[in-house]
């Protein structure tokens, strides 16, 4: 390995601790030791000297980057600044390394935040991308789309009766623009990393899932009201529109529709005509449609489950319909009032 593989900025007041884990580190890292700027790829802190940095560690927390940060702490000693939030997870740091330190220990660990640094740079890359796609979906699309549509409104009070059936097909056509414009603009939100998981109870984002989808006809039964889940508001109740729309575009208007929790997850089932095994796996593929749709539904489902860390599979419902399960979801339990 070569300084290439990062860089490590010591925060360290005292000048023999500092020389000390300076040496362990070089050859390895490009080590920085100026506290003007925090410019490194990881910070490097040591309990005694937390508290002088303690407003650089929080600004670190506080920014939008990834900015790992390594504690030596000496086994036993008592800082005065917990570096620890009231759950106990680490707020100001990543890691906590005991002094004395081994160089093993140390490389191991700095090498793994770096491993994280350097994938969520790529993913804000990512992001940017997606914006600019988004951006020019929702601008030089839909823009063009609007006139079109507009010009198609002053045009048809003109229309004869004989050639009604063309303005029709051609609204039909505009109308489905229009859907798949929309559909790739979830994609590209929904693609992006998540910033703010949070305790959720399932039965409240799926009550207002269900309230946007409007179909009258179908039955909508919640297993578990007291189900809680760590998971993006906004991003999970898209997960159950879009299952939940696919459950009446491509089963039955009167569906009836199952929302439950697994051991590891929750489902949504309904008792339409179901999925062929055969199929399974190709209506998780995008732009795969069986009918008028876009095809892009499962597709903002599966990406929205990939961006949780998740896993979604397609079997067959109890009512002999179709199943989505939703897997590798971090359910907290908890006791009804």
């Amino acid at each position: 390995m070569s300084v290439e593989d990062g860089t490590v900025q010591l925060l360290i007041e005292d000048d023999a601790n500092r020389t000390a884990l300076a040496e362990l580190l070089e050859g390895r890292y490009e080590v920085r030791t100026d506290d003007a700027e925090l410019t490194g790829d990881v910070v490097l802190v040591d309990d005694f000297s937390v508290p002088t940095y303690r407003d650089r560690l929080e600004s670190l927390e506080a920014s939008s980057s990834f900015s790992p940060v390594v504690l030596v702490r000496r086994e036993g000693t008592r800082i005065d600044l917990d570096p620890t939030d009231s759950d106990g997870d680490h707020r100001l740091v990543d890691e906590v390394i005991t002094a004395p330190v081994r160089e093993d220990v140390l490389h191991r660990r700095l090498t793994n935040l770096l491993v994280r640094r350097r994938q969520f740079e790529r993913l804000e890359q990512q992001n940017e991308r997606l914006e600019r796609f988004a951006s020019v979906v929702s601008h030089d699309l839909r823009n063009p789309l609007q006139v079109a549509q507009g010009r198609l409104d002053l045009l048809e009070p003109a229309v004869s009766d004989a050639d009604r059936e063309h303005v029709e097909h051609a609204r039909e056509s505009l109308d489905r623009m229009d859907s798949l414009i929309s559909d790739v603009l979830s994609l590209a939100r929904e693609g992006k990393e998540l910033e703010n998981p949070s305790k959720v109870r399932l039965s409240s984002v799926v009550a207002n899932a269900w309230s946007v989808v409007a179909c009258p006809d179908a039955e909508l039964v919640v297993c578990n009201e007291e189900a809680v889940v760590v998971a993006d508001v906004e991003r999970l109740s898209s997960v159950f529109e879009n299952l939940f729309r696919n459950a009446v575009e491509h089963g039955r208007t009167d569906a009836t529709i199952e929302v439950g929790t697994t051991a590891d997850g929750f489902y949504v089932a309904d008792d339409g005509p179901g999925i062929p095994p055969e199929k399974r796996a190709d209506v998780l593929e995008r732009g795969y449609s069986s009918a008028d749709g876009t095809g892009l539904g499962l597709d903002i489902v599966s990406t929205i489950v990939d961006a949780h860390g998740w896993e979604l599979s397609v079997s067959k419902s109890n009512g002999g319909g179709a199943r989505f399960d939703v897997s590798g979801v971090e359910l907290v339990r908890t006791q009804r009032a």
